[in-house]
């Protein structure tokens, strides 16, 4: 879950960049980042140890990265002509060699050294492998099962949408008297 969520945030900041290009959005401010804790020897290693764990390697992180821009492009088409400028940065500009630090300083912003070595420890076991394979399929289901339930109730949800919807308007020509 850790190795796939690490892969998601790496992934999903160049797609979302991506898409901002795409659609030429202008820039944003920059939101203020937060303080984060310097990394010790200690965490960074015990980091690496749990990206071995993981096989969190340079060719997972290409092939996540590349799994998710197959599906940004499955959901905007019109990136499909430049898949081939974004392999080409993602090749150029994310190195696991560069980006190992910055994600080991982040993963030790919630772990500490000796959580680290105990989740690597557990991802080194065969139940831990087991859950690696197995929660994000449960995760998949379990959001398939709520947008299952959330679809038998659209007519209802809907309906409270447009009242409240209905309300507000009112409100606001109440307001604008």
């Amino acid at each position: 879950m850790i190795k796939t969520t690490l892969k998601f945030a790496v992934s999903a900041m160049l797609l979302l960049g991506g898409s901002a290009l795409m659609a030429e959005q202008a820039k944003a401010p920059a939101a203020e980042t937060p303080k984060m804790k310097p990394l010790t020897p200690e965490a960074e290693k015990a980091a690496y140890k749990l990206f071995d764990a993981l096989n969190m390697t340079r060719e997972g992180i290409r092939k996540a990265m590349e799994q998710s821009l197959n599906l940004q492009v499955k959901r905007q088409p019109a990136m499909a002509p430049y898949v081939d400028i974004y392999k080409k940065a993602f090749d150029k500009y994310i190195q696991w060699d560069q980006i190992k630090k910055e994600l080991a300083k982040i993963v030790s912003q919630t772990f500490s050294p000796k959580e680290m070595n105990e989740l690597a420890k557990f991802y080194s076991t065969d139940l831990g492998k087991k859950s690696m394979m197995l929660v994000p399929v449960l995760g998949q289901l379990s959001k398939r099962m709520a947008e299952a339930q959330i679809a038998k109730h659209a007519k209802e949800i809907r309906a409270e949408v447009d009242q409240r919807a209905k309300e507000l308007e009112t409100a606001a020509k109440k307001a604008q008297k």
